[in-house]
């Protein structure tokens, strides 16, 4: 019978395989962390950070209503007459509350007010002094073009009636706009504060305010909803938004 035999040969029989030679482990290099903005409990603003307005609110949207209890001297137009108008407007209540919040880097402005003033003036004309006295309800909320009602208490006789409802109308459109600018500012200021910006480097808004009044008016007895309606912070969360 045959036998096979394994004969291993090695350059060198009394000496091991020759071993690689070891490698030094390097630590992997990780990049820089970017600086985070936003609160230190909310890098990126990534959360939902609410500013709460509401005092603020109330107390500014009366102020510029009621512009501070100045009289306004303003002249109306009749028939191609320029009728002089002084008048004066008193806030009998403000309810309602104003809001901003950010969420994912985005500044939303929400808002909700119920307000009730009444208007007391006179008109003069060439020949004459003629009271007026109005009545206004204003329903404001961000997601729907504000509800300015008027009605005059005195003065509904006169032959241009229908201009002084209309102008006083048009007032208090104004002064609610320029409420809702102040919110955005304020709004922006809380981002630029919230992101550690410096004051002033904020972006400017993207849009004019929101077309929060519309020019409907309503008869005064228009019944409202104030106290049905759903705050926008709690489900819409989009709001007024502000990049």
């Amino acid at each position: 019978m045959l036998k096979a035999w394994l004969i291993v040969v090695t350059p060198f029989p009394n000496q091991p395989f020759p071993q690689p030679a070891p490698k030094k482990v390097e630590k992997p290099v990780m990049p820089a962390p970017k600086e985070a903005t936003g609160s230190a409990w909310n890098a990126n603003n990534y959360h939902w950070e609410e500013q709460k307005l509401d005092k603020w609110g109330r107390q500014r949207i009366g102020d510029l209503l009621t512009d501070g209890g100045k009289k306004a001297h303003e002249e109306l137009e009749y028939q191609g007459a320029r009728l002089s108008f002084i008048y004066s407007v008193s806030k009998d209540e403000v309810e309602g509350d104003a809001w901003t919040h950010i969420r994912k880097g985005k500044t939303v402005v929400g808002y909700n007010f119920e307000i009730k003033l009444t208007v007391s003036g006179k008109v003069k004309t060439s020949s004459r002094e003629e009271p007026v006295g109005a009545n206004v309800h204003v329903d404001l909320m961000v997601d729907n073009d504000a509800e300015v009602a008027v009605e005059l208490t005195e003065g509904g006789g006169l032959p241009f009636a229908g201009g002084l409802k209309k102008h006083v109308h048009g007032s208090v459109v104004a002064r609610i706009n320029a409420f809702l600018t102040e919110l955005q500012e304020k709004a922006l200021e809380q981002k630029s504060k919230t992101e550690g910006k410096k004051e002033g480097s904020a972006s400017p808004l993207s849009a004019p305010p929101a077309a929060a009044v519309g020019h409907t008016e309503q008869s005064a007895g228009a019944k409202s909803h104030f106290g049905g309606r759903v705050q926008v912070g709690g489900h819409n969360i989009e709001g007024l938004r502000i990049s």
